[in-house]
């Protein structure tokens, strides 16, 4: 048996006390600390599952801190939703009340400033915002999205047409809001609610209050001159004063005259469709460019002196000097000059394609007879400039400008020959005597009218020449004749040495030689050269001699009747007698005076009529068997005197007086017509056309003010490889014929030349693949090149050319319009123009023309011209009747955005809705209130629905996500609890436990440890 020592004793002992008071001491820790451990080594499960708790709680608090800022946003959005819907629920009240057509006006004007109260009401609330945010700018928080602008400062609509009545309401919206702008974006504000849980917690201004694509901006409305076109009303031209209705006479080169009834003409293309119809003549508008003259320094009245000096330009070196150096540098327009010599005849000089100085010289002095005979053009090298000289010497005035807005008439060459069927020929052999004239099933017998021929078209009226065998030449006036009969007894009472007969077997004419000469018979068109010209159709003035123009204040008529005329000769003398009417004498001031002959027997009555006016004397001058007649007006100043027939429809059209001009070839030209400034719709979208190979190269390079289109010469181009060629673009007409011409593998170049991706330009392709050169084409003789845009040197094998900005023509096709930015679609769209409201459709217009017709011509109601601005390339819409109010609406669904791509209509909104029943309600237009507004509003309120559902369901997200959220929190908490605080009242029941252990056991202790002096000893 082993004896236990004391020490050991006392040692397990102290070790038993020891762990006793370290559980006492981390106990009292535990309760004064609340937590289970106080380092992480005390537990380190447990403090990691604390660590990944506090880390949850922290995103927690995050998480419900942004919902709460996210509700807030939320809640005031849908706040202002609810009061939007209010407002368009109110709106739609108001328009079917005015959508009743008993209501009287002053009822709907009243709604109408209710619903003007509602659109400023609307914009208010469209700017909303949260503690300085704005809830519908988008990601541009700070901006104020929405802004109305008032009628007065915009150019929109001020006034108001009335539907139907036609009654215009002037400035009635001169202060209402007519358009309302945003410009907050489209950027979406979003916060995480959740770990990776994303809500977009804005709404966007254009989303909620835009229906379509928000891209057009409004466009504006105010009076302006437009182009002369052909859908332009008669009624507008002249300032305004129109054209009177009535017939005119066009006198071809061989002196044949047409009558062209234009009694029941409307617009110029009335015009020009009765003068083309006559098969004689083709009509349309020239458009000159107004500078020409003023560019070369010949815009100028010389008066009666023969001599033009023009301006000088330091520039004008010499003969050779290239245009486009002129005007500091700005050049010379493609042009036409207009020239009046003073012999008292016209001269369009054009100088389309003229490069230098000396080319337009050549040009004028190719005038007239040529070689300077009729305008000699010279070179002034000491002051610079250019000097013309009149050599006809002629008494009137000398003067060169260059006019814009006219019509043209144009003399085709005559068909009489070929309508006839003899525009024929023999041979030089004698026994070849015989012309037969092709057959016409229309021609039975010497009856047949001449009217049934060439398939109901008809003989045109005029010469023929027939050359017999023994080659004398007759010409066969057949003006007159109604029949096949009357044809053959024209050729046989006039034609030398041949017979005309009617075949009965073969039911053609016969043409038979009966010189037996030994050249050809032949039978051709006669081409006369005298100018073509325009006159009334009346004749009191033309008879009587005084059809015509003079300078000064005097007008010598023409010579008349048969000679021996008296005062007192009676006008029935004259041959012809005049018409029993009136005429019309305009003096300087250019007031028209009409003179009544009707009840005038002898020419001193007409002397008499002419002298009542007080203005006018007329004298009978004897030895020139005339009418002079004498502006007696204090100051008649130099505008001269002019007789004119009493109706003037072609002197309105510009046709006839002082300054219409003949070219040197078949063409009239007339005066500039003007037309009145109209209330138009200006369009706000510029129409960009890319190019195709169809692409007029003088359309080109629109935007410059002079030097327009393409200077056409030699380029040198120079590929990659060091191979170079000069290749010739002169007569190059279209796009096609340059690509063609660059592409021609004869040049010896290995290059392709196309279009560039934006087809706005050209590109060129350098095929010589590892070539290392340079990439060049330069201009030799002109500004070809550069005008094409491809005057470029590059190290690359691709040279791409710039923007060749193609002019807006009436040939433009719709599908090059802006080509990249989403082109033009073509719908249908609502129009209200005047006091007219319909719908266009747009769809299957393929040109510019087209476009223009459709809007011009759907339905003359609308009084509506359309036209092109040349220079911002803008679509407008002129009301021709000058009633001051065009709207043009997209037509349909959000998808149809015709008018605002075009430019007409702004972007389709609530409050575009909201304007457009205010105006309706104005103007009494209840088919639109009831058709258009009503069905507007309940779109724009279905779509206001639809945010507002989504607002709902934004919120419902958030509410589930705060629940969540506090959920996980809570359960985190508890997680944490268990993991890192004690359980108090355990713990105090242990450190008592572990108090009591410990005193006892110091107790136990001081008993069993006593220690003896045998003990010590020991």
């Amino acid at each position: 048996m082993n004896r236990i020592s004391t020490q050991y004793t006392v040692n397990s002992f102290l070790s038993a006390l020891n762990t006793n008071k370290e559980n006492l001491s981390k106990i009292q820790i535990q309760i004064s600390s609340g937590k289970q451990f106080t380092t992480p080594s005390d537990n380190p499960i447990d403090n990691a599952l604390a660590m990944y708790g506090e880390t949850e709680n922290t995103n927690i608090t995050q998480h419900l801190s942004n919902i709460s800022t996210t509700q807030t946003w939320v809640d005031n959005t849908e706040s202002s939703v609810s009061s939007i819907e209010s407002v368009l629920q109110r709106a739609r009240e108001l328009a079917v009340q005015g959508a009743n057509d008993t209501l009287v006006q002053d009822d709907r004007d009243a709604m109408a400033q209710e619903i003007n109260q509602l659109l400023q009401n609307m914009v208010d609330l469209g700017n909303s915002d949260v503690g300085g945010q704005y809830l519908f700018s988008g990601q541009k928080v700070t901006a104020k999205p929405f802004d109305g602008k008032l009628t007065n400062d915009t150019k929109g609509l001020m006034d108001i047409v009335t539907y139907s009545t036609g009654t215009t309401r002037a400035n009635i919206n001169q202060y209402n809001i007519s358009e309302v702008n945003y410009s907050g974006n489209s950027g979406k504000i979003s916060s995480e609610i959740e770990q990776g849980n994303i809500l977009q917690k804005n709404t966007t201004g254009d989303e909620l209050f835009f229906s379509g694509d928000y891209k057009a901006p409004e466009p504006t409305f105010q009076n302006a001159l437009a182009p002369l076109n052909e859908t332009m009303p008669l009624a507008i031209l002249n300032n305004g004063n129109g054209v009177q209705p009535g017939l005119i006479k066009i006198t071809d080169q061989n002196g044949v005259e047409r009558i062209i009834d234009l009694t029941s003409a409307k617009r110029i293309d009335d015009v020009i469709n009765q003068i083309n119809q006559s098969g004689s003549f083709e009509a349309g508008i020239e458009e000159t460019p107004s500078t020409t003259a003023q560019a070369l320094g010949l815009n100028q009245n010389a008066g009666a002196n023969s001599l033009i000096q023009g301006e000088p330009d330091p520039a004008m070196l010499s003969v050779n000097t290239q245009l486009t150096q002129l005007n500091n540098q700005q050049g010379v327009p493609q042009g036409f000059l207009s020239i009046n010599t003073r012999d008292g005849k016209n001269y369009r000089v054009d100088l389309t394609g003229t490069a230098t100085i000396q080319d337009v010289m050549d040009k004028i002095n190719a005038v007239g007879g040529g070689g300077g005979s009729t305008v000699l053009a010279s070179f002034n090298s000491l002051y610079h400039r250019l000097e013309l000289t009149d050599k006809t010497g002629g008494s009137g005035s000398f003067s060169i400008k260059s006019n814009n807005n006219q019509l043209y008439i144009k003399d085709l060459p005559t068909k009489t020959a070929s309508d006839l069927g003899l525009s024929k020929f023999t041979t030089a052999a004698v026994a070849d005597n015989v012309i037969n004239s092709v057959f016409d099933s229309a021609m039975q017998s010497e009856g047949t009218p001449l009217s049934s021929l060439n398939g109901g078209k008809g003989v045109r009226p005029g010469y023929i020449n027939i050359t017999n065998k023994a080659g004398v030449t007759t010409t066969v006036n057949l003006q007159t004749a109604i029949t096949i009969q009357d044809v053959m007894n024209q050729i046989n009472a006039s034609a030398a040495g041949v017979t005309a007969a009617f075949d009965n077997t073969s039911k053609t004419m016969t043409i038979t030689d009966t010189t037996g000469g030994g050249n050809a018979l032949r039978i051709s068109e006669l081409n006369g050269n005298t100018p073509v010209s325009v006159h009334e159709f009346r004749t009191v003035a033309k008879n009587l001699g005084l059809l015509k123009s003079a300078q000064g204040n005097q007008l010598f008529g023409d010579t008349i009747g048969g000679g021996g005329l008296t005062a007192a000769s009676n006008l029935s003398s004259l041959t012809p007698p005049p018409d029993q009417n009136s005429f019309v004498l305009r003096g300087a001031d250019g007031k028209p005076v009409q003179i009544d002959i009707s009840n005038a027997t002898t020419i001193q009555d007409v002397l008499n009529s002419i002298s009542v006016t007080k203005q006018f004397r007329g004298v009978w001058d004897q030895a020139g068997q005339r009418f002079i007649i004498t502006d007696t007006s204090t100051d008649p100043g130099t505008g001269g005197i002019t007789g004119e027939e009493l109706t003037n429809p072609a002197r309105d059209l510009g046709l006839i007086g002082k300054n219409v001009l003949h070219d040197d070839s078949n063409t009239l030209v007339g005066t500039s017509i003007q037309p009145k400034q109209l209330p138009t719709l200006m369009g706000s979208v510029t129409l960009v056309p890319g190019i195709d190979g169809s692409t007029d190269l003088s359309s080109l390079n629109s935007g410059r003010q002079l030097n327009k289109g393409v200077q056409l010469g030699h380029i040198r181009v120079t590929d990659k490889a060091g191979s170079s060629a000069v290749i010739d673009l002169r007569g190059c007409k279209t796009i096609q014929d340059v690509l063609d011409k660059l592409n021609d593998p004869n040049s010896g170049l290995y290059i392709e030349a196309k279009f560039n991706d934006k087809q706005n330009g050209l590109e060129l392709v350098d095929k010589n693949h590892g070539a290392n050169g340079w990439f060049e084409v330069t201009d030799l003789d002109s500004s070809t090149a550069s005008d094409l845009g491809i005057a470029v040197k590059t190290i690359d094998n691709k040279l791409v050319g710039g923007d060749l900005d193609p002019a807006v023509t009436d040939s433009t096709p719709l599908s090059l319009l802006n080509k990249n930015s989403g082109g033009v679609p073509l719908g249908k769209v609502f129009v209200q123009s005047g006091d007219f409201t319909g719908e266009i459709d747009l769809s299957g217009a393929k040109t510019i023309k087209d476009l223009i017709d459709k809007f011009s011509k759907s339905d003359p109601r609308f009084n509506i011209s359309a036209w092109i601005d040349p220079t911002t390339k803008r679509l407008n819409l002129s009301n021709t009747k000058d009633q001051g109010f065009i709207k043009v609406r997209n037509e349909g669904d959000a998808s149809n955005d015709s008018a605002s791509s075009l430019g007409l209509g702004g972007p389709q909104s609530i409050f575009q809705t909201l304007i457009d029943l205010r105006d309706n309600l104005l103007r009494g237009d209840t088919g639109a209130v009831s058709q258009r507004s009503i069905t507007e509003i309940s779109g724009d309120l279905e779509r206001v629905l639809q945010k507002h559902s989504d607002i709902g369901a934004k919120t419902n997200r958030l509410s589930d996500s705060k629940e969540k959220l506090t959920n996980n929190s809570l359960n985190i908490n508890k997680l944490l609890d268990n993991a890192e605080n004690i359980d108090m009242s355990e713990a105090i029941v242990k450190m008592t436990q572990y108090q009591t252990a410990f005193q006892a056991a110091l107790e136990v202790g001081s008993k069993i440890l006593q220690i003896s002096l045998v003990d010590f000893l020991k």
